[in-house]
């Protein structure tokens, strides 16, 4: 029986964590766990972790509780444990006995800082859904200064201070006791990539196979998702980091990686989606729907071909940190001011759109994309009341307003309506592609 056909609200679940959360653990969670995660796994994680304290260790639940407590269904709770998963604050258990569907939560405590960012997949992953600044600020907030300089440890040793006596009956204890149970990173597979190819292509080479140890083909599998590299890229960088005397030197490793891809795509960040954002839109979700799910600065990346400039990333930025709007109407944002802007992007205007926005409290791209729509209507009728009022007795609409009111005849508008639409097999790049949208634009530049 599949993981996802064994879990019912009936599913009993056990909670195993033999260690607690201490204030710096919540710290790092909430600086550094929460942006990436988000707020429902978030929840779900500090939920289970309180409530051991008020059942018994081990105690047997079901699943029910999850639900209700929290008001999930299990499509929702079971996406957001894959979150919690992958990130490493959640491994998972099931039962081997057949017809005992039991799963095992294993609540493991947070990376230290230093840690969390010294990983290159959760740091960058963090930069591309804070910005930069932000990313800054919770760097420095966690930044802990060094042992000053020019000083010598004098601390007693244990036997300086204290004595013993034997006992015979005393046995050092062999239990389990409760301890810190910390993350491990990003759950990473080493079958992710292709360590055999990797080699073949090695052959020749001064850098050994035994250089290669488990923490150098983590970092390895890493770098290559993280940037996009193959074996073949990963040997280059290997060629430009390995010694014969001292091996694969892990930070160097790392910052060729960096180089590397910075060579490929120039100086832009690069960008994680969750697997379902990365779903195409289907059924019944829109091309808006899907701008809801999408970074800012992940669509930046998109919309310049990968290629934004210093004051797209700029604008970006004071979007994400001096609004409060949601990315699905930053997106919709960026999209009509580079149109109406013929590829521009310039912050005062961007900035003005966003606040008028904000204060109208859209939170949807749906919704920033209603109120163009509104507005265009608007200044639609403001114009024909401009340019005619009423024709008089005797005189005859012109040509060019007959072919204009037909095409905006309610006649046309729900032929045009019931015509199918094709649909097309890659999603929308731009709104651009919208038919609607790219009208509203020419209507706005005629004006």
């Amino acid at each position: 029986m599949k993981f996802n056909e064994r879990l019912k609200p009936n599913t009993e679940f056990i909670v195993y964590q033999p260690g607690t959360l201490s204030n710096d653990n919540y710290e790092i969670l909430n600086a550094l766990y929460l942006p990436v995660i988000g707020t429902e796994a978030f929840g779900i994680y500090l939920y289970l972790a309180e409530s051991t304290k008020v059942h018994d260790k081990l105690a047997v639940r079901f699943h029910r509780e999850l639900m209700d407590e929290l008001a999930l269904n299990l499509s929702d709770y079971q996406q957001s444990l894959d979150k919690l998963e992958a990130i490493g604050l959640v491994r998972t258990y099931v039962s081997n006995k057949e017809h005992d569907d039991l799963f095992v939560y294993r609540l493991l405590q947070p990376l230290t800082a230093e840690m969390y960012f010294k990983d290159p997949m959760l740091s960058m992953y963090l930069y591309s859904q804070v910005g930069s600044q932000k990313f800054n600020d919770k760097k420095d907030r966690l930044i802990y200064p060094e042992l000053p300089e020019d000083i010598t440890e004098v601390t007693k040793k244990f036997t300086e201070v204290f004595y013993h006596s034997r006992d015979e009956s005393f046995r050092t204890p062999n239990d389990n006791f409760k301890q810190n149970d910390v993350s491990r990173g990003p759950s990473i597979d080493l079958d992710d990539f292709d360590f055999e190819v990797l080699f073949t292509h090695l052959k020749g080479t001064r850098i050994d196979r035994q250089f290669f140890t488990k923490e150098v083909k983590v970092l390895v599998v890493q770098l290559s998702q993280l940037f996009k590299l193959n074996a073949y890229d990963i040997k280059q960088i290997l060629l430009q980091s390995t010694s014969p005397q001292f091996g694969i030197d892990k930070d160097r490793l790392k910052t060729e990686a960096r180089k590397y891809y910075q060579k490929e795509y120039g100086e832009v960040v690069p960008s994680f989606t969750t697997a379902e954002e990365a779903v195409k839109p289907a059924g019944d979700e829109s091309y808006l729907d899907s701008l809801d799910k999408v970074s800012p600065l992940d669509r930046i990346n998109d919309l310049r071909s990968y290629k934004p400039s210093e004051n797209d990333l700029k604008v970006v930025t004071e979007l994400i940190v001096k609004t409060g709007l949601e990315n699905g109407v930053i997106n919709v944002l960026l999209e009509y001011a580079i149109q109406m802007k013929d590829g521009e992007l310039p912050l005062r205007y961007a900035m003005t759109i966003a606040e008028n926005w904000e204060k109208e409290g859209y939170r949807t791209a749906a919704e920033a994309y209603q109120s163009i729509m509104e507005f265009r209507e608007a200044q639609e009728e403001k114009r024909r009341k401009r340019q005619f009022k009423y024709a008089g007795p005797g005189e005859e609409q012109p040509a060019w307003l007959k072919e204009k009111t037909a095409e905006n005849s309610p006649q046309q508008k729900r032929t045009a309506q019931t015509k199918p639409k094709q649909k097309n097999k890659e999603p929308m790049k731009t709104l651009k592609d919208d038919e609607d949208f790219s009208e509203l634009i020419n209507k706005f530049r005629e004006n």
